[in-house]
C-alpha cells in the first residue's frame, strides 16, 4: 500500500493526545439549545467534542454557518488569536464537550506539532467546504437543499427509524435556508412543500424527516427534480 504522509493529520486528536488534553481540561455538558459560548465574547478557552452535535451560528440575525460532530475541536481561533468570538456555539442534541482552558490549551499546540498541523488542515477544510458552498449557490434551491440534508444524514445527526426514514429533530427551515446560504425562506419553504407533496419528506415543529433518503441522494447528485 503507498504512504500517504498526510493521513496522519486526518486525526484531530490521537490516544495519546487525548491523555494529554484531559490532564489539562475537564468534562462540561450541555443539552439541546444550551449555548457554550456566544459570539463576541472572549476567547480564553476551547472545546473538544466528544459526543453529539453543536451548531456554529452567527451574524444578526442568526444564522446556522455549521454543525460539528464528534471529535471536532472549536473555538480555539478565539484562544490563538486572542481576539473575540467570530461565532456562537449551541449544542445541537446532549453535547458533551472538553473543555480546555485558554493556556493550557496553547502550550498544548506547542509541545504537539502533529496536533498542531492537524489542526491547520481541518481549517483548510473549512474553508473547502465554505467554498464548495459558495460554489455550489448557482444550482437549483432543492438540489443545494437535498446536498445540505444529505450531509447532516451522513454526519450521523439524523434518527433511522424501522422503515428507513431519517428524522432530523430541532431542525427547522429557517436552519435549512441558513445552511445553504439561502436569502429567500420562501424558496426553501416553497422547495419543501414540492419534497412533501412528492413523498419524498416530512415536516414538523422544528421537525423534518427524509422518508425516501435514495431519492434524496438523487436530488443532490442533480439526477432526478421535483420542480
Amino acid at each position: 500500500m503507498e504512504f500517504n504522509p498526510y493521513e496522519e493529520f486526518e486525526v484531530p486528536v490521537t490516544p495519546e493526545e487525548l491523555t494529554a488534553l484531559e490532564a489539562i481540561g475537564h468534562s462540561i455538558r450541555r443539552s439541546a439549545g444550551q449555548p457554550f459560548f456566544l459570539e463576541g465574547e472572549q476567547g480564553d478557552f476551547a472545546l473538544l467534542i466528544r459526543k453529539g452535535h453543536v451548531k456554529v451560528v452567527s451574524g444578526t440575525p442568526p444564522r446556522v454557518v455549521d454543525v460539528r460532530g464528534p471529535g471536532s475541536i472549536v473555538g480555539e481561533l478565539g484562544v490563538i488569536s486572542g481576539g473575540d468570538r467570530m461565532a456562537s456555539i449551541f449544542a445541537w442534541d446532549e453535547v458533551e464537550a472538553l473543555y480546555l482552558p485558554g493556556g493550557d490549551w496553547l502550550q498544548f499546540l506547542h509541545d504537539h506539532p502533529r496536533a498542531c498541523l492537524a489542526l491547520v488542515k481541518a481549517g483548510g477544510d473549512m474553508i473547502i467546504r465554505a467554498t464548495q458552498k459558495n460554489a455550489e449557490s448557482e444550482l437549483a434551491i432543492e438540489q443545494q437543499l437535498a446536498k445540505r440534508l444529505i450531509d447532516l444524514l451522513n454526519r450521523g445527526l439524523g434518527e433511522a427509524t424501522a422503515d428507513e426514514a431519517v428524522v432530523f429533530r430541532r431542525l427547522g427551515q429557517q436552519d435549512l435556508a441558513s445552511l445553504i446560504g439561502a436569502k429567500k425562506l420562501d424558496s426553501v419553504k416553497k422547495v419543501i412543500r414540492l419534497l412533501k407533496a412528492a413523498g419524498i419528506v416530512d415536516t414538523g415543529r422544528q421537525v423534518i424527516t427524509i422518508l425516501q433518503p435514495a431519492v434524496l441522494r438523487e436530488i443532490a447528485d442533480g439526477n432526478r427534480t421535483v420542480s
